[in-house]
C-alpha cells in the first residue's frame, strides 16, 4: 500500500509546483491591472483580466518555470478602428523586466509618441506597434533594445504627417541583432544617415521602409556593404534620384526587391542575373533606361517581374526568348508603358503558369500568336496601345477559362467570333476601344454575368442597342460606347443597372427621349446625339457630371438639378431648352462648371445663382436672357470664365465685376445692349486674358488703365482654368476642356485645348470715342486687338509696336488720323490687319509685314484718301496734306515756331521761317518730323512708367498667397 502511494505523492508534488509556477507574479499582475486601467477597451478584449492567475488572461503568456510574463499580445484582431484599444500605455509596463514579446499593433493611440520607457525593456526580442497610430518623434531610446530582432513601428496607411518623424536613425545602428525592420509611412526626410545606420545591421533579413520620404541619396555611396543576409528589400515610393544600387546584386540570399517609385535612373545592371534566389523584382515607375538585360533569363525562381513606366528600349523578342529558357515559375510579366518593340510570336506561349501579362503602351507589332491559348491559367491580359494587327479569333481564346480581364484597346486588332459563340470565361473587364469591330453590339456579352467594365468606344459598332442591356449586365459599373454608329433608342431597361456609375454614349446617332437613369450614376455623357423631348424624371441621385449638349432636347430646365448635392458639372448647351432659369441653386455648393448656352432660355439671371460659390465657369451665351446683371453674382468669386454674350442684357457693365470677380480670366459680354462707359474697375482683373465687349452700346473713352491687365502682359506657363480630368478607378476617364468663341482674324473661332494661350481684347461695334491710350502698348502678350467700328480719333500710338505677340489688329471704321507708325513694321507675327475707313495719311511703312499684308489684301487700307497704299498708287511726295492732320496740329506748330523764333538765330532762322510760310510741302514735312520725334519721346517716357507699374503689380501678385 505504501509503495503504491509514492508515485501518487510524487505526482501531486510536481503538479503543485507546476501550478504554483504557472500563476503570475503578484507584482507583474499589478502591472497588468495598471495597464488595463489606462486603456479603453470597446471590444472587451481585456474582459478576462480578473482573478489571480494572470497567465491565463487573454494575450498574456508566462514562462512555465519562472512564472514571469514573457509575452503580451494585445493586437487588434479586427481591422476596424471602432474595436481598437485606445487611451494611454501605463508606465508600469517597465516592471515587466522579463518581457520578450510585445504586440500592440492595429490599435489607436491617437497619434501620441511611442513611450520612451519601452526602451527600458532590455529583454525585448519582438516589438510590433504597426498601425497603432503612434506619431510625433520616434524615441531614440528604442536603440537600447540590443536583443531586439523584430521591430515594426509602421504608422497606419494614409496617416502620414510631418509630425510623425525622426531627427536621425543612428539609434538603429545599436540594434545589432535586428533581423526585421518595418517603418512604413514615417517621415524620415531628416534622417540623412539612414543608409549608413542600416549598414551596421549585419543580421538584417527584411527591410521595409516604403513611403517614408527618405532624403535623396546615392544608393551606391557605401564603401562596403554589410547586407549579406538580406532576404526582402522594400524601399519603394522614396525619391533617391540615384542609379540602381549595385550592392544589391551581391546579396545571394535576396528574394524580393521592391524599388518602385524611387527616382532610379541609368541602366539595369546585368549582374541582376546573378540573384538566383530572386522571386519578386519590382522596379516600376522609375526612369531606368537602356535595354533590359537578357541576363534576367537566368532567374529561374522569378515569379513576378514589373518594369513598367520606365524608359527601356529594345526588341522584346530576344528578351522573351531568354526569359522562356528557365523562368517556368513566372506568374506576372509587367513591361507596360515603356518603349519596347518587336512581336509576341515565338515566346509568349512558353510561360504555362502565367496569371497576368501587361505589355501596354509600347510599340509592339505583328499578330497575337495563337499559342496564347496554352496559357490556361491566364487571368489578366493587357496589350493595349501598341501597333498589333491581325485577327483575334475563337482559337486564341478557346482555352482561357480563367480569363477575367481582356484589354486590347488602341490596336488594329479585329475581334472575330461567331454570332453564336459561347466564351469559356467570365470577364469583369473588357476594353476594346479603337479596335475595329465593324459589327453590332456583341451578343456574347449577354452571358457575362460578372461584367463590371465595358469599353467599346470608337470601335465602329453599328445598329441598335439590345433590349437585354439593362437586364443581363446588371453588375456593370462602367459602359463606354461613345463615338460609334449606334442608332435607335436607348433601352428603358438601363434604369435597372443598379451598379452603373459611368455611362458614355456620346457621339452616336441615338434618338428618342432619354429614359430614366440609374440612381447610382456618377458620370452621364449623352452629348452629340439626336435625343429629343424633355429631360427625364431621374438623372441619378449621386450624379456628378452630366454632359447632354448637342441634342434636340426641349422643355424647361428641371428644378431637380438644384437638389443634386454632388453635381459638379452640368452641360446642356446646343439644345432647344426654353423657359426661365430655375431659381433654386442654394444647395448646389459643389457645382464648378455650368453651361446652358445656345438654347432659347429667357428672363433674368435668378438671384440664387449667387449661391454657386464654387463655380469656375458659367456659360449662358446665345440665349434670350435679359435685364440687369444681378448683384448676387459678385458672390461667385471663384469664377474664371464668364460668358454672357449674345443675349439681351442691358444697363451698364457693373463695377463689381472688377472688384469681386478678381480671378476672372475670360470675360465675354458681346452682342448685348450694355451702355455707358467701360468701368475703370475692370483693370483690377489682373488675371484677365480675354475681354470681349463687342457689339454693345458702350460709349466714352477707352480707359487708360487698359494697360493694367497683367494677364495680357505676361506669359503663363500652364492653364489657370485647368483641363478637368476625372478618373473613376478602372471605370473610365472624363476630360473636360473649357471652350470659348473668340472673334479674331476676321472670323469667329472656338478655342478649347489652347484657350489658355489666347489673349484678346475685342471692343468693336460700340460708340467709343477719344484716342487710343498709349498704355495699351503694355499688353506685350496680346494676340488679338479689335477696336473697329467705333468713333476713335487721334493717331495710332507708336506703343502698339511693343505688342510683339500681336497676330490680328483691326482698327477699321474709326476716325484715326496721322501716319501709320514706322515702328509697327516690327510686328512680325501680324497676319491680319485692317485699318480701312479712317483718315490715315502718309506712306505704309515700306519693306515690312505691313506692306506684305497690303499686297495680299489691298483693301485693308481702303477708305484712307491720304494714305499711300496699293489702292492709291499716286506718288506720296506729291499728295496734298491731310486737312484733318492740319487742323489738329496747326496751333501746336505755331507755338513751336514762336518758341524757336524767340531764341534769335538771326538770318538763318529767318530763312527757315520763309520756307515754312511760303512752301506748304516743306511745312508739312517739317511739322510731321517734329511731331514724330515729339511723340516718340513722349511714348518712350510713358512706356517706361507702364513697365515699372506692370513689374510692380507682378511682384505684388507673386507675393500674394494663392
Amino acid at each position: 500500500m505504501r509503495l503504491s502511494l509514492r508515485p501518487l505523492l510524487l505526482l501531486l508534488l510536481v503538479s503543485t509546483k507546476t501550478t504554483a509556477a504557472s500563476r503570475c507574479i503578484r507584482k507583474e499582475r499589478n502591472v497588468l491591472f495598471d495597464l488595463k486601467a489606462t486603456l479603453k477597451d470597446p471590444q472587451g478584449l481585456l474582459s478576462s483580466w480578473r482573478g489571480l492567475n494572470c497567465c491565463s488572461w487573454y494575450g498574456v503568456t508566462c514562462n512555465n518555470k519562472t512564472g514571469h510574463i514573457i509575452k503580451l499580445d494585445l493586437h487588434n484582431p479586427n481591422f476596424s478602428r471602432e474595436y481598437s484599444l485606445t487611451g494611454d500605455i501605463s508606465s508600469s509596463l517597465v516592471h515587466l523586466t522579463h518581457l520578450m514579446y510585445l504586440d500592440l499593433s492595429r490599435n489607436d493611440f491617437g497619434g501620441g509618441s511611442i513611450p520612451e520607457f519601452i526602451g527600458s525593456l532590455k529583454n525585448l526580442r519582438h516589438l510590433d506597434l504597426h498601425g497603432a497610430n503612434f506619431g510625433r518623434k520616434i524615441p531614440p531610446q528604442l536603440g537600447n533594445l540590443s536583443k531586439l530582432n523584430y521591430l515594426d513601428i509602421s504608422v497606419p496607411n494614409g496617416s502620414f504627417t510631418s509630425r510623425s518623424s525622426v531627427d536621425n536613425l543612428f539609434w538603429l545602428s545599436r540594434l545589432s541583432s535586428l533581423a526585421y525592420l518595418g517603418m512604413y509611412w514615417w517621415n524620415l526626410s531628416a534622417a540623412t544617415d539612414w543608409l549608413e545606420s542600416l549598414n551596421m545591421l549585419a543580421s538584417l533579413q527584411e527591410l521595409h521602409l516604403a513611403d517614408t520620404s527618405l532624403p535623396p541619396t546615392n544608393l551606391n555611396s557605401l564603401s562596403q556593404s554589410n547586407f549579406t543576409v538580406l532576404d526582402k528589400i522594400d524601399l519603394s515610393s522614396n525619391n533617391f534620384s540615384s542609379t540602381f544600387p549595385y550592392w544589391v546584386t551581391s546579396i545571394q540570399t535576396v528574394s524580393e526587391i521592391k524599388l518602385a517609385y524611387c527616382g532610379l535612373h541609368g541602366p539595369i545592371p546585368k549582374a541582376v542575373g546573378n540573384l538566383t534566389a530572386l522571386t519578386d523584382l519590382l522596379l516600376y515607375k522609375n526612369s531606368l533606361e537602356g535595354a533590359i538585360p537578357e541576363s534576367i533569363g537566368r532567374l529561374c525562381n522569378l515569379q513576378i517581374i514589373s518594369l513598367s513606366d520606365n524608359n527601356p528600349v529594345g526588341d522584346i523578342d530576344n528578351l522573351g526568348k531568354a526569359m522562356a529558357g528557365c523562368m517556368k515559375k513566372l506568374i506576372t510579366i509587367d513591361f507596360g508603358r515603356n518603349d519596347l518593340s518587336g512581336s509576341l510570336s515565338g515566346w509568349l506561349g512558353s510561360f504555362s503558369r502565367l496569371l497576368s501579362i501587361d505589355l501596354s503602351y509600347n510599340s509592339l507589332t505583328g499578330p497575337v500568336p495563337s499559342n496564347i491559348s496554352q496559357l490556361v491559367r491566364l487571368n489578366e491580359v493587357d496589350i493595349s496601345y501598341n501597333l498589333l494587327q491581325g485577327i483575334l479569333s475563337e482559337e486564341h481564346l478557346a482555352n482561357l477559362s480563367k480569363l477575367s480581364s481582356l484589354v486590347l484597346s488602341s490596336n488594329s486588332l479585329r475581334i472575330s467570333v461567331g454570332a453564336n459563340w459561347v466564351p469559356p470565361f467570365q470577364l469583369y473587364e473588357l476594353k476594346l476601344h479603337s479596335c475595329p469591330l465593324e459589327s453590332q453590339f456583341p451578343q456574347w456579352l449577354r452571358m457575362q454575368t460578372r461584367m463590371e467594365t465595358i469599353d467599346l468606344h470608337n470601335t465602329r459598332t453599328i445598329g441598335p442597342l439590345p433590349d437585354w442591356l439593362g437586364t443581363s449586365l446588371v453588375s456593370l459599373s462602367s459602359l463606354d460606347l461613345s463615338n460609334n454608329l449606334l442608332t435607335g433608342k436607348l433601352p428603358a431597361s438601363v434604369v435597372h443597372m443598379k451598379s452603373l456609375r459611368f455611362l458614355r454614349l456620346d457621339s452616336n446617332q441615338l434618338e428618342g427621349q432619354i429614359p430614366d437613369m440609374p440612381r447610382s450614376t456618377d458620370v452621364l455623357d449623352l452629348s452629340n446625339n439626336s435625343f429629343s423631348g424633355p429631360l427625364p424624371h431621374i438623372l441619378g441621385n449621386d450624379l456628378r457630371f452630366a454632359f447632354l449638349s448637342n441634342n434636340h432636347l426641349n422643355g424647361s430646365i428641371p428644378s431637380y438639378l438644384c437638389d443634386m448635392a454632388w453635381l459638379s458639372v452640368i452641360y446642356l448647351s446646343h439644345n432647344s431648352l426654353s423657359g426661365k432659369l430655375p431659381n433654386c441653386w442654394k444647395q448646389s455648393s459643389r457645382l464648378v462648371r455650368l453651361d446652358f448656352s445656345n438654347n432659347n432660355l429667357e428672363g433674368e439671371i435668378p438671384p440664387s445663382f449667387g449661391s454657386l460659390t464654387s463655380l469656375l465657369s458659367l456659360h449662358l451665351n446665345k440665349n434670350r436672357l435679359s435685364g440687369l446683371l444681378p448683384t448676387s453674382l459678385r458672390s461667385c468669386n471663384q469664377l474664371r470664365l464668364l460668358d454672357l454674350g449674345e443675349n439681351l442684357f442691358n444697363g451698364s457693365i457693373p463695377e463689381w465685376i472688377g472688384t469681386s470677380l478678381k480671378l476672372l480670366e475670360m470675360l465675354r459680354l458681346r452682342s448685348n445692349q450694355f451702355s455707358g462707359n467701360i468701368p475703370v474697375g475692370l483693370s483690377q482683373l489682373q488675371e484677365l486674358q480675354v475681354l470681349d465687349l463687342a457689339n454693345n452700346k458702350l460709349s466714352g473713352p477707352l480707359p487708360r488703365s487698359i494697360g493694367n491687365f497683367i494677364g495680357m502682359a505676361s506669359k503663363k506657363p500652364e492653364p489657370i482654368i485647368p483641363l478637368m480630368v476625372f478618373t473613376f478607378g478602372s471605370y473610365g476617364v472624363v476630360y473636360y476642356n473649357e471652350s470659348l468663341y473668340i472673334a479674331t482674324k476676321g472670323e469667329e473661332r472656338i478655342y478649347s485645348r489652347i484657350l489658355y494661350l489666347m489673349k484678346s481684347i475685342d471692343l468693336s461695334d460700340n460708340e467709343l470715342m477719344g484716342e487710343i491710350p498709349l498704355e495699351i502698348g503694355a499688353l506685350l502678350q496680346l494676340k488679338n486687338l479689335n477696336l473697329s467700328r467705333n468713333r476713335l480719333s487721334g493717331h495710332i500710338p507708336g506703343t502698339v509696336s511693343r505688342m510683339g505677340s500681336l497676330e490680328s489688329l483691326d482698327l477699321s471704321w474709326n476716325q484715326l488720323s496721322g501716319v501709320i507708325p514706322q515702328s509697327m513694321a516690327s510686328l512680325h507675327l501680324l497676319s491680319h490687319l485692317n485699318v480701312s475707313y479712317n483718315n490715315l495719311s502718309g506712306k505704309v511703312p515700306p519693306g515690312s509685314q505691313l506692306q506684305t499684308l497690303g499686297d495680299q489684301d489691298p483693301y485693308i487700307y481702303a477708305g484712307n484718301n491720304y494714305l499711300c497704299s496699293p489702292l492709291v498708287p499716286d506718288n506720296c511726295s506729291e499728295q496734298k496734306g491731310n486737312p484733318v492732320d492740319h487742323e489738329e496740329h496747326t496751333d501746336g506748330h505755331d507755338v513751336v515756331l514762336y518758341a524757336f523764333s524767340g531764341v534769335g538765330f538771326g538770318i538763318g532762322l529767318a530763312a527757315v521761317w520763309w520756307l515754312l510760310i511760303f512752301s506748304k510741302a516743306v511745312s508739312m514735312r517739317y511739322f510731321q518730323f517734329v511731331d514724330s520725334v515729339g511723340e516718340k519721346i513722349c511714348d518712350w517716357m510713358i512706356l517706361q512708367k507702364i513697365k515699372a507699374n506692370v513689374k510692380l503689380m507682378g511682384r505684388n501678385q507673386n507675393l500674394e498667397p494663392r
